[in-house]
């Protein structure tokens, strides 16, 4: 049987347009915001001078933060805090890709109680945030979900630990996606930040705590992404193609929220807390089917509903069709040049180890859902086999 816990508090705006939408929204949030943003790209596509506008047209003050990194660290997020706390901002603006955004929401748990966001991390203090300021999420990427739902994911450039917290306070108040801003990813963005969403979605189908409310926006977001990834990577002026990979984005990161990935992403930020410089989608898309396989025993018969179901796998052994769905991702990926080996990247095979134990331990909670009872020496495994 299933069970189904939901909590949803975000407004979701989701249109072509919808970043216009700032200036009436921004009036009821206060009267000074922070934008957190990157450092080059919406400068780039004069978006943040966009948001800036609409700002002030709404009567805003706005402070600009601009350092955060892909991969995004805690001394950042310290840093644009306690600009938070001398500046009496109101409301925080995350703005850009996943990790502007799920910086605005750890400066967002920061800045308002005492001390440094890793006070506030399961591995770290252990505290939990009893304050928050609003966020506001405007993502440009349709990948990594963080508009819909609660959590960051920030690293520790000491320790390279890379956690994913999430709390009932670390929402965005409001969410702005808008198509229209995703038309400037380059080529390789726009293929790791789709893959990401895919990953939320295929992982959430075959999490142990899968339901009939997840499964649904689940099936529909690998479906657009396999579909429309091809045509946007192609032509990323498509606007048909970038609306339909937002919203399996945003879907995708729905199902986050009600149900959660797995052992996928402990794997991926074991593998990117000590290798910063691997773009999260593409590290997903080196383990995932590796990760596949492993459990396959454990598996076979989801992964046959997404091989059926987005790959179009005629086969009525489910066993077969499995096999075939892992085939048919692997395939999908190497359209886009993602079926890289880890050696090929630079990582060391000594550091294998180190990745596996720190990965099953600051994301144990995603282990665990994992079909197959993984241990942290199955997740090593894993590793060797992606290596």
């Amino acid at each position: 049987m299933f069970k189904i816990s939901c909590y949803l508090p975000t407004e979701i705006i989701f249109r072509v347009g919808a970043v216009d939408e700032l200036e009436e929204r921004a009036k009821k949030l206060g009267k000074k915001a922070l934008i957190v943003t990157g450092r080059s790209s919406t400068k780039k596509t004069g978006l943040l001078q966009r948001v800036q506008d609409l700002l002030k047209k709404a009567g805003v003050e706005s402070i600009v933060f601009d350092k955060i990194v892909p991969n995004p660290i805690s001394d950042h997020v310290d840093e644009a805090a306690e600009i938070v706390r001398k500046e009496k901002i109101d409301f925080i603006v995350g703005l850009g890709g996943g990790s502007p955004i799920d910086s605005a929401k750890a400066i967002s748990i920061t800045a308002p109680n005492e001390g440094k966001f890793w006070d506030y991390v399961p591995v770290g203090g252990g505290k939990i945030p009893e304050k928050s300021i609003p966020v506001v999420a405007i993502p440009t990427t349709h990948g990594t979900g963080t508009e819909a739902d609660p959590f960051a994911v920030i690293t520790n450039p000491e320790t390279k630990e890379k956690v994913g917290i999430g709390y009932r306070n670390t929402f965005p108040v409001l969410s702005l996606v808008d198509p229209e801003v995703m038309k400037t990813l380059p080529k390789d963005q726009t293929a790791y930040t789709s893959m990401d969403a895919f990953y939320h979605a295929i992982e959430a189908f075959l999490n142990v705590n899968a339901n009939p409310y997840s499964d649904v926006l689940a099936l529909d977001a690998m479906k657009r992404i396999v579909t429309y990834l091809p045509v946007a990577y192609e032509n990323g002026e498509d606007m048909e193609a970038r609306t339909n990979l937002a919203w399996a984005s945003t879907e995708a990161g729905i199902t986050e929220t009600l149900t959660g990935v797995i052992a996928n992403h402990a794997l991926e930020h074991g593998l990117s807390g000590f290798y910063p410089e691997i773009t999260h989608g593409l590290g997903l898309c080196i383990t995932g089917p590796y990760l596949f396989e492993y459990i396959f025993d454990h598996a076979y018969e989801r992964l046959a509903i997404v091989g059926r179901e987005v790959f179009g796998v005629y086969e009525t052994d489910d066993r077969k069709a499995g096999k075939l769905a892992i085939k048919k991702l692997r395939d999908f990926q190497e359209m886009f040049g993602l079926n890289k080996r880890l050696s090929e990247l630079g990582v060391k095979e000594e550091d294998i180890p180190k990745m596996a134990e720190t990965g099953y331990r600051i994301l144990n909670g995603v282990v665990v859902v994992t079909p197959g009872n993984l241990t942290a020496k199955d997740m090593e495994e894993i590793f060797r086999r992606c290596y």
